[in-house]
C-alpha cells in the first residue's frame, strides 16, 4: 500500500492555487493559458453569459472564472492534463448555481481528466449536486479535484464520484441531501483518492460513504484511500461509512451525533470486507440510542488503531466491534464495552486488555475529555486524560504531524488522542 505519495498534478495544481494562477500551469492547445470569464451581467467582465460555453471553449491551462450570480449547471466533456489541468472556479463567494443542466445535476463530469472545481454553491438540484459518470473501473477519471463547494440540498447526494482514482476531494460542504449521502466514492475504479477537510451535516443516508461494488468491474475495493481531517455530524445513517475498503488511513477525523455508528466498515456490495485500516487520532463518538464508535464486520482484520478517543452512549453498544482478533489497538480512549465477535458479545476492557489489546488505553466520559458537548466544542479540556497519552507510531504506522485545524503535534511531552492537539 502507498498512501504517503501525493499525485504531481496535487503538487501542480496546489501550488498554482496558491500562487494566484488559476488552471494556468503549463500551456493550453492555444498555445497560452486563458482566463474566461463568465458573469450574468453585462459588463467588462461578461465575455460570456452561461458557464457552459466557457466550458465548452476551454482548453487544457485554461481557467473558468465565474463572477458573482446565479446561473445553470453544467457539464465537461473534455479536460486537461496532469500539468495543464482546465479550472473552473468561482471568482468570490456568491457564485450559485441553482438551476440544474440537462442531466438533473448541477455540475457533471463525464469521464473527464484533470479537472478543478473550486468556489460554487450548488443548491437545490434533483439529482447530485456535483457528479461524475461514464467512465469505468479499467480506465477511470483521473486528476479531478473538487475543493471548497457549498453544496446542499440535493435530490440524492451531494457529491457524487463514480470511478475517480488519483483524486482530491478536499474542503467542501455538503448538506442536507434530500435521499442519500452527503459525499459518494463509487465502484471500484476509485483507488488513491483524498477526502481531506470536509464537513458532511445533516444528509439522509452517511455522511461519506465508500462503494467498491465488484458488480460495476475492477476488483470490487477501494484502495490507497486517505480519508483525513473531516467533519460529520447529524446524518441519519452512519458518520462514514465503508464498503469493500482496504489498504487505507483514517486520521484526525470528528465524527459525532449520527444516527448510527461513528464509523462503519463491512462488505455488501464491495468484493471483500475491510482489511489493512489504519484508523489514528480520529475523534469517533456515537450517540445514545445509535451504534459504536468503531464497527467492522466481514472482517480481514491487519488493522492499526491508536490515538484515539471511541466513545458510544448508548449501553448495549460500545467502543469496538470487530469480528477478526487479527489487528492492533492501543493509547486510545475507550468506553468498557467491547465485542471480539461481531456484537455477539460484549466484553468489559479487563478481559479486552487481558488479550493483549489495549494495554495503555483508558475508559473514561465525554465531562473529562472535551470543553463542551453541550456546544459540540469537542476541543480537549484543559487537565484531560488524554493529553499526552498519545504514542508517536503503532507496527510502524506514524501519527499525523499535524491535527484537525493544522495544529502542530505533538505540543505537550507526548502526542495527545483523538482529532485535537491540545496547546
Amino acid at each position: 500500500m502507498v498512501i504517503s505519495k501525493i499525485p504531481l498534478f496535487f503538487l501542480l495544481a496546489s501550488f498554482a492555487l496558491a500562487t494566484g494562477c488559476g488552471g494556468g500551469v503549463g500551456i493550453n492547445t492555444d498555445g497560452n493559458p486563458t482566463v474566461r470569464q463568465v458573469d450574468d451581467d453585462r459588463g467588462p467582465t461578461q465575455e460570456y453569459s452561461s458557464i457552459q460555453a466557457a466550458v465548452n471553449a476551454a482548453r487544457p491551462g485554461d481557467t473558468v472564472l465565474v463572477h458573482d450570480g446565479n446561473y445553470r449547471g453544467f457539464a465537461v466533456y473534455s479536460g486537461g492534463t496532469a500539468t495543464s489541468p482546465v479550472t473552473i472556479k468561482a471568482a468570490g463567494n456568491g457564485t450559485v448555481i441553482d438551476r440544474p443542466n440537462g442531466n438533473g445535476e448541477g455540475i457533471t463530469l463525464n469521464n473527464t481528466h484533470y479537472i478543478i472545481i473550486e468556489g460554487f454553491t450548488v443548491a437545490g438540484m434533483p439529482r447530485a449536486g456535483i457528479a461524475s459518470h461514464k467512465a469505468s473501473a479499467a480506465w477511470p477519471m483521473r486528476g479531478v479535484i473538487i475543493r471548497r463547494n457549498t453544496v446542499r440540498n440535493s435530490g440524492s447526494t451531494n457529491i457524487y464520484l463514480s470511478q475517480t482514482a488519483d483524486s482530491l476531494v478536499e474542503g467542501n460542504l455538503a448538506s442536507g441531501s434530500i435521499s442519500s449521502h452527503g459525499i459518494y466514492l463509487a465502484n471500484g475504479g476509485s483507488d488513491n483518492t483524498v477526502l481531506r477537510g470536509n464537513r458532511c451535516i445533516g444528509n439522509a443516508k452517511n455522511g461519506i460513504h465508500f462503494n467498491g461494488d465488484s458488480s460495476m468491474g475492477g476488483d470490487g475495493l477501494h484502495r490507497g484511500l486517505i480519508i483525513e481531517n473531516n467533519i460529520m455530524h447529524g446524518n441519519t445513517a452512519n458518520g462514514l461509512d465503508m464498503d469493500g475498503v482496504q489498504d487505507s488511513l483514517v486520521r484526525n477525523n470528528l465524527i459525532y451525533g449520527n444516527g448510527r455508528n461513528a464509523l462503519r466498515a463491512f462488505q455488501i456490495d464491495g468484493a471483500a470486507g475491510p482489511k489493512n485500516i489504519k484508523i489514528i487520532n480520529n475523534t469517533l463518538l456515537a450517540t445514545h440510542g445509535g451504534g459504536w464508535a468503531l464497527k467492522m464486520s466481514q472482517d480481514r482484520g491487519g488493522h492499526t488503531i491508536f490515538n484515539n478517543i471511541l466513545l458510544s452512549d448508548n449501553d448495549s453498544t460500545g467502543s469496538v466491534s470487530v469480528s477478526n482478533p487479527n489487528f492492533a489497538s492501543n493509547n486510545n480512549v475507550l468506553t468498557g464495552r467491547l465485542s471480539f465477535d461481531g456484537e455477539t458479545s460484549v466484553a468489559g476492557l479487563s478481559a479486552w486488555q487481558a488479550a493483549g489489546l489495549d494495554t495503555d488505553s483508558f475508559a473514561t466520559t465525554p465531562a473529562e475529555l472535551f470543553v463542551s458537548t453541550t456546544s459540540a466544542d469537542y476541543r480537549l479540556t484543559t487537565g484531560a486524560p488524554a493529553i499526552d497519552a498519545g504514542r508517536a507510531a503503532l507496527n510502524d504506522v506514524p501519527a499525523p504531524l499535524t491535527d484537525l485545524v493544522g495544529v502542530p503535534r505533538p505540543q505537550g511531552l507526548a502526542f495527545d488522542l483523538g482529532a485535537y492537539e491540545s496547546n
